[in-house]
C-alpha cells in the first residue's frame, strides 16, 4: 500500500464514524500548536506595540512638563541632584539666609495686618522641600517596565525623595548659587550707593525683598527745595508739631524716624536702642511709638523684664517677625532696663539663639531699630551708652484729656490707621533723607561706642534739616540709672571716709559692719550708701564684695573712678576712688 493510501486508509470503528490515524493526528496538533503560538506572538506583539505607544505618549507628556525635570537615582545620585536643583534654582522663590535655604511665600488666610508684610520666610525643611519639589518640579524616577513581548521600556514615573536624602541635600550651609536673603522690608530703602529701592521685589545690592504695602509717591532722584522744604514743613509743622518735647528730644526722635531708611545706606550700621519716656501716662509715647511702627512696618510688644524670657522674645521677633521696628511698649514701674540679653543684642549685627522647642540654634541678621516705652524710665547696666532718649513732660495734670483739636493732625492714632496718611509720612521721610544724600551726607561727627558711624550721619543729616541738639541730653539716662546712681553715692562716701587710701575688700566690708558702741543714730558710717545686692538688697559678702569691685576696676560713677591694684607677692587685691580729673596712680590696673 503506497504512503498516500496508507493516510487516506480509515478504520471502521462499530458505531459508525471515521477518525485519522495516530500520525496524522500528531502533525495536525502540531500544526495547532504552531498556529496558536504564532496567534500568541502576533497578539503579544499587537500589546507590546500599544505598550509601547502609551509609554511614548507618556514621555512627551512628561517631555512637555514645563517644570524642571530631577531624576533620583541611587542614594548618592539623589542627593547630587536635589542639591544641584536647589543652588541652580530649580525651586522658585528660594534664598540662602544665615547658610540656611529658605524659601519665601504668601500664607493663605492670613490675618491683614498693617505692621506686617504679607510675605514670610520659612526654613526649607525635608517636608518642605518634598511638598516645593511637588508642585514646581518633576521628579522622578526610571522605572523598568516589561512588555508583553518580552522587551524593556524605562519609564520616567514622579517620585518624592525619601527624606532622609532631602536632609542630606539641605545639610550643606554652602550655597553658591542661591541669593542671599537678609529680610523683607515693606518700606523703601537707601541702597549704598544713595539710590532708593523703589520698585517691588529682590534688590541685589541690599540682599532684601521690597513687598510694599502703602502707595508711596514716587521720590524724585533730585529733590527740588520746594519739596525739600514742604516735607520739612509737615513733618515738624504737622507730625511732631504739638508732643511737648524735653531738651533736644524731638532731633533725637526725627534721627531715629530715619534710622530704618538710612541704615543700609550706610553700611548696615547698628542703631541704638530708642528709650521713649514720658513723665507720666497719656503725654504721647505710645504715639511717637506709633508713628515709628505705621511708617515702617513695625512690631510692638509688651515688655518683658526677665532676662531669659526676653531673649526668648527677641529670638521670635527676629525669626518669626517681620517689619524695620521693634516696641517694647511699657516698661513696668519700678523696673530697670538693664537687662545683658538686650545689651548684648543692641550691639551684635546677627543674633544667634536656641529655637524655643527645638534642639536646634538659630542665627539671623538684627536689622531692627528697637525702642522701648514706659513712663519716667530707668535704663540701666550697659544700656545707658546705647541708648538715644526720648521724652515728652506736658507738665499739666491728667495729658491724655487734651482735646484732639490741639493737635495739627487731629486725632493722630487715628489718622495714622488711613494708609494714605502713613503713605504721607513716609513720602516726606525719603524727600529729606534724599535730599541730604544729594547734598553730599555730611557727616559730623559723634562719638557713641559701636553706634558711632550711625550718630555721626545722624548729626549730620540732622544739622542738613536745621534741627539743633541731637544727643545732648545723654546724661539724662545716667540721672535715672539706679545702678549708677548707687555706685555714685558709694565711691562719694567712700571718698569721704577712707580718702584716697587703699582698702582690702574685707577691710571696706568690716568698715560697713555698724559699730554696737555708738548711738543707733551713728551707727551706719555709710548712711545707707554702701552697695548693696540686687536680689535682696543686703549688703555682700566679702568676696561677693569684691567681685563687685573687680567688675568696676577702671570705670568711672558719679565723678569718681575706681582704681585697682594688685600685690604680686601676696596675691591680695586692695582698691581707691579718686575724683574725675585727679591723676591716676600709676600702678592702677
Amino acid at each position: 500500500m503506497t504512503q498516500a493510501a496508507e493516510d487516506r486508509h480509515l478504520t471502521v470503528l462499530p458505531g459508525g464514524g471515521d477518525t485519522e490515524s495516530a500520525k496524522a493526528k500528531a502533525a495536525r496538533e502540531v500544526q495547532e500548536r504552531h498556529l496558536a503560538r504564532q496567534k500568541e506572538k502576533e497578539e503579544k506583539a499587537a500589546l507590546a506595540e500599544k505598550q509601547r505607544q502609551q509609554i511614548e505618549a507618556r514621555r512627551k507628556q512628561v517631555a512637555a512638563d514645563p517644570r524642571p525635570h530631577i531624576e533620583l537615582g541611587t542614594d548618592p545620585e539623589s542627593i547630587r541632584a536635589l542639591t544641584r536643583a536647589i543652588d541652580t534654582r530649580a525651586l522658585p522663590d528660594t534664598y540662602v539666609r544665615a547658610g540656611a535655604v529658605v524659601v519665601v511665600e504668601t500664607p493663605s488666610g492670613a490675618i491683614e495686618d498693617d505692621d506686617e508684610p504679607a510675605q514670610i520666610i520659612s526654613a526649607v525643611d525635608p517636608t518642605r522641600l518634598s511638598r516645593i519639589l511637588a508642585d514646581a518640579t518633576y521628579t522622578y524616577e526610571l522605572e523598568k517596565r516589561k512588555l508583553a513581548d518580552g522587551t524593556v521600556e524605562f519609564l520616567e514615573v514622579e517620585s518624592t525623595p525619601k527624606q532622609h536624602l532631602a536632609a542630606a541635600a539641605l545639610s550643606s550651609a554652602r550655597w553658591n548659587g542661591l541669593p542671599v536673603l537678609h529680610g523683607i522690608v515693606t518700606t523703601p530703602l537707601f541702597r549704598p550707593d544713595g539710590t532708593l529701592i523703589q520698585e517691588p521685589g529682590y534688590d541685589e545690592a541690599t540682599k532684601v525683598i521690597y513687598a510694599p504695602k502703602l502707595n508711596i509717591a514716587r521720590v524724585p532722584d533730585q529733590p527740588t527745595a520746594e519739596q525739600i522744604d514742604a516735607a520739612k514743613a509737615f513733618i515738624l509743622g504737622k507730625l511732631l508739631a504739638n508732643f511737648p518735647w524735653v531738651s533736644c528730644s524731638r532731633a533725637n526722635y526725627i534721627g531715629a524716624l530715619v534710622a530704618p531708611l538710612v541704615r543700609h545706606y550706610l553700611g548696615g550700621v547698628l542703631v541704638p536702642l530708642i528709650a521713649i519716656d514720658a513723665a507720666s501716662p497719656g503725654t504721647g509715647k505710645s504715639l511717637l511709638a506709633l508713628i515709628m511702627t505705621k511708617a515702617h512696618s513695625g512690631h510692638i510688644r509688651p515688655w518683658v523684664s526677665d532676662d531669659v524670657e526676653l531673649r526668648k522674645a527677641i529670638t521670635s521677633i527676629l525669626v518669626d517677625s517681620g517689619g524695620a521696628v521693634v516696641c517694647l511698649d511699657n516698661v513696668g514701674k519700678g523696673e530697670t532696663v538693664d537687662q545683658p540679653c538686650l545689651s548684648s543684642m543692641l550691639t551684635a549685627s546677627a543674633w544667634s539663639d536656641r529655637l524655643l522647642g527645638a534642639s536646634t540654634s538659630v542665627k539671623v541678621p538684627n536689622d531692627r531699630v528697637w525702642m522701648v516705652t514706659g513712663n519716667n524710665l530707668s535704663i540701666g547696666g550697659d544700656n545707658p551708652s546705647r541708648t538715644v532718649p526720648v521724652k515728652v513732660d506736658a507738665r499739666t495734670p491728667n495729658p491724655d484729656m487734651r482735646p484732639s483739636s490741639e493737635f495739627a493732625l487731629g486725632d493722630l492714632e487715628e489718622w495714622l490707621t488711613d494708609p494714605a496718611h502713613r503713605a504721607e509720612v513716609l513720602h516726606h521721610l525719603l524727600v529729606l533723607v534724599r535730599g541730604w544724600i544729594v547734598a553730599g551726607a555730611n557727616r559730623i561727627e559723634t562719638p557713641m561706642r559701636t553706634f558711632t558711624p550711625w550718630a555721626s550721619a545722624t548729626a549730620g543729616f540732622l544739622d542738613w534739616m536745621g534741627e539743633t541738639g541731637f544727643m545732648t541730653n545723654r546724661d539724662t539716662l545716667l540721672e535715672v540709672d539706679e545702678e549708677e546712681a548707687q555706685y555714685g553715692a558709694f565711691y562719694a562716701q567712700w571718698d569721704h571716709l577712707h580718702g584716697d587710701k587703699r582698702l582690702t575688700a574685707r577691710e571696706l566690708h568690716d568698715s560697713a559692719m555698724p559699730d554696737v558702741k555708738l548711738p543707733f543714730d551713728q551707727r551706719d558710717k555709710w548712711n545707707g550708701a554702701f552697695l548693696v545686692r540686687k536680689k535682696d538688697g543686703q549688703i555682700p559678702s566679702v568676696g561677693g564684695l569684691g567681685k563687685m569691685l573687680a567688675a568696676e576696676i577702671g570705670r568711672y560713677r558719679g565723678g569718681f573712678r575706681l582704681n585697682g591694684f594688685f600685690n604680686a607677692k601676696t596675691k591680695v587685691w586692695t582698691y581707691s576712688v579718686i575724683k574725675d580729673g585727679e591723676q591716676i596712680p600709676e600702678d592702677a590696673r
